[in-house]
């Protein structure tokens, strides 16, 4: 079996997170008020969106679709940028870009195509204040405890699905979906205070430090699709992002549907965050001593049951539910940029793990557009929770067959 082997690194435990705190704080809020929480947001807009224009939900989630048609089209971008600018730079033109957008959305939508077109421009220009940009600076900092890490770093997108629904509740009802669009831009901001205290690395110094690996991890694009782990990382999180991702924005309609009422279904909604909250330190945690696919893979499983359980018991098994998916979910963002830094050498990271995002966001993308039309053509969303379920099993089994990789440090 083909194993990729880790070179010793010298940093201790102790002296990565007493080196690296700043940076994992800046990446934790970041992850938490960037790009991502646009997916987190969107369900609880869709009634009042409805209400207002008389959209459908199919055509309102297009909205996820367009931005993670744009996110994907500018991370191969971004993310080269990102290997040969460095973190900092990046943040500090991508994070004001996304706040203007999100403005723009709260201030000036007037028509389906004008939503759409500010989506389509959040997921553009809004790219370097994705998950790959975050990963990047936790993966210049932390190696022996890179699982726990990027658990906490991906610990802002879990409490971010579990504030931000019924924070935009309760400002819709206050203020409308305009003022939850203003106060999203508010938040968006944050990072750009943040990056000037996150000691972040240079490009020029983090190209210099000793590599992970080199002689065995593709550097390159055209080295990494020889490589069948590449192809494997990016089948199984498209269909994972697809899966996971399918009934997060329809998860509040869902529960209206159901005689919920629309507060207290946003707050319901929020359990998903819990789950993922939990789950993402934790599963880090165990990352760094244990196989990581199989710590990963039984909680995709979980999340498959959960999403039949939603299909059979409605909204009586709504909080059960929404715990397994932000379970799944948790163990989904950890585990994707946690294989890629292992798999792809750490100076070409983001180079290479962006275009494993960017089919993670397509699929997150193309799920819950679906779904939608689903609903809208069927008035049940039946069809694609077995097919989320479905897509989780099949995934499962494709990160089975990776590769084991070693690691020299404990």
């Amino acid at each position: 079996m083909t194993m990729v082997t880790e070179a010793p690194r010298r940093p201790t435990p102790t002296g990565e997170f007493r080196r690296g705190w700043p940076a994992l704080l800046f990446s934790t809020v970041g992850a938490g008020v960037g790009f991502s929480s646009l997916g987190y947001i969107l369900g609880t807009l869709v009634v009042p969106l409805q209400s207002e224009f008389g959209w459908g939900r199919g055509q309102i989630n297009l909205a996820s679709l367009v931005s993670s048609l744009g996110l994907a089209f500018a991370l191969p971008f971004v993310g080269k940028l990102l290997d040969r600018f460095g973190v900092k730079r990046v943040t500090l033109v991508s994070v004001p870009l996304l706040v203007i957008t999100l403005a723009m959305l709260g201030l000036f939508t007037s028509s389906l195509a004008v939503f759409l077109m500010f989506y389509a421009f959040a997921g553009l220009l809004g790219a370097g204040t994705s998950a790959v940009t975050y990963s990047k600076a936790i993966v210049e900092k932390f190696d022996t405890r890179r699982g726990i890490a990027l658990g906490i770093m991906a610990g802002g997108l879990g409490s971010a699905g579990l504030l931000l629904p019924p924070l935009m509740g309760m400002i819709i009802a206050d203020a409308g979906w305009r003022g939850a669009y203003l106060t999203m831009a508010a938040l968006a901001a944050l990072p750009f205070v943040l990056v000037f205290f996150a000691r972040l690395s240079a490009p020029s110094s983090t190209a210099m430090e000793p590599l992970a690996g080199t002689a065995t991890k593709p550097a390159h694009l055209r080295e990494a699709i020889r490589r069948r782990e590449f192809w494997i990382l990016c089948a199984a999180f498209f269909l994972l992002g697809w899966a996971l991702l399918t009934m997060v924005p329809h998860f509040v309609p869902l529960l209206i549907d159901s005689g919920v009422d629309p507060v207290q279904a946003a707050f319901l909604s929020s359990l998903i965050g819990v789950g993922t909250v939990i789950a993402r330190p934790v599963i880090g945690w165990l990352f760094d001593r244990f196989y990581a696919t199989y710590v990963a893979v039984p909680m995709f499983i979980a999340a498959a049951i959960g999403c039949l359980l939603l299909l059979w018991g409605g909204a009586a098994l709504a909080p059960l539910t929404a715990l397994l998916i932000g379970i799944g979910f948790g163990a989904e963002i950890d585990l994707m940029s946690y294989l890629s830094s292992r798999y792809f050498s750490r100076q070409s990271f983001a180079s290479l793990y962006s275009f494993v995002y960017s089919l993670f966001m397509v699929g997150s993308a193309l799920g819950p557009v679906v779904a939608g039309f689903f609903f809208d053509s069927q008035g049940s969303y039946s069809s694609p929770l077995v097919m989320a379920a479905s897509m989780m099993a099949v995934a499962a089994i494709l990160l089975l067959t990776l590769p084991k990789f070693t690691k020299a440090h404990s």
